[in-house]
């Protein structure tokens, strides 16, 4: 085994020796408190982002859930990917175009061959951005609507997913809207009745590969929410790649939502605080 300092510097990119070992998402024993427990708590990371705030009718945010001991496996499946198709650099919905989206795919397969394999779990959020109020969101106005629905996610889902078990350590991609996070620690516990949050710390996605492995996954997702692939003007490879996406989702539908599924959960958000359709505001 190895000790917590090589799995950061594994992590960060400064050692590549660790061998990979295949580790599963904790399994709550049932009735177990921490004082029976004789090992100490599992430690699960969520790397979580967002897709289509600006630009679209349907903004998402979306985590994965992957216990810290398995993420050098994870990576050792993402770089041969990588290396088939000679990409270098960031791996983003952004690029997709790259070599005909056949990284992209890679990964997106890939993230569904983990999910049926239990060694992460998926969260997606779909809000309709025109339905807020973004002036009672807070001084940043839209800014703060898209950190709330971070917040959303990260209280309800790998918080009462996971929180009264393993102690959680979230990575949000890095920006405006994710800046405020850390401070909402308190906030989380306080409202979940748990104390289970160790950091939030946003990372940026060109460095962090898990950021990128959940983003073509989740830009794939939202553009098929929006209704993108049905568009004339988006390219045949996201075209392709949303399709696919949605096709391994298994769902029936975009829409609505499925509860309490820790695997592959979708949240379709009807907002607290509505316009109405006077230009007022109402409870939704």
């Amino acid at each position: 085994m190895f000790s917590q300092r090589q799995l950061f510097r594994y992590i960060i990119g400064e050692d590549e020796s660790l061998e990979t070992t295949p580790i599963f998402l904790p399994t709550p024993t049932p009735g177990q408190t921490d004082a029976e427990a004789e090992n100490p708590r599992d430690q699960l990371c969520y790397f979580c982002d967002e897709s289509s705030q600006s630009d679209d009718t349907y903004m998402a945010v979306a985590g994965i859930a992957v216990a810290r001991k398995a993420i050098p496996y994870i990576i050792g499946k993402m770089t041969p990917i990588r290396e088939k198709y000679a990409k270098i650099g960031e791996v983003k919905w952004k690029n997709a175009k790259y070599c005909g989206g056949m990284v992209h795919e890679g990964y997106i397969r890939l993230l569904f061959e983990l999910i049926d394999e239990g060694r992460l779990h998926f969260h997606i959020r779909f809000s309709r951005m025109d339905e807020y109020d973004h002036k009672l969101s807070g001084p940043r106005k839209k800014l703060d609507t898209v950190s709330k629905s971070f917040y959303q996610l990260l209280l309800h889902r790998p918080l009462a997913y996971y929180g009264k078990d393993v102690d959680l350590h979230v990575y949000p991609d890095d920006g405006s809207c994710t800046r405020l996070l850390p401070d909402q620690i308190g906030a989380l516990h306080y409202e979940s009745g748990l104390n289970c949050i160790k950091t939030i710390q946003p990372r940026s996605s060109e460095k962090e590969p898990m950021l990128q492995l959940l983003d073509c996954t989740l830009g794939a997702l939202a553009a098929y929410r929006n209704g993108r692939h049905l568009k004339p003007e988006i390219s045949d490879t996201k075209k392709r790649l949303s399709e696919l996406a949605f096709e391994l989702t298994g769902w029936p539908d975009i829409t609505g939502s499925c509860f309490n599924k820790k695997k592959l959960s979708r949240w379709n958000v009807i907002p607290k605080y509505q316009k109405s359709a006077a230009g007022g505001t109402s409870l939704g």
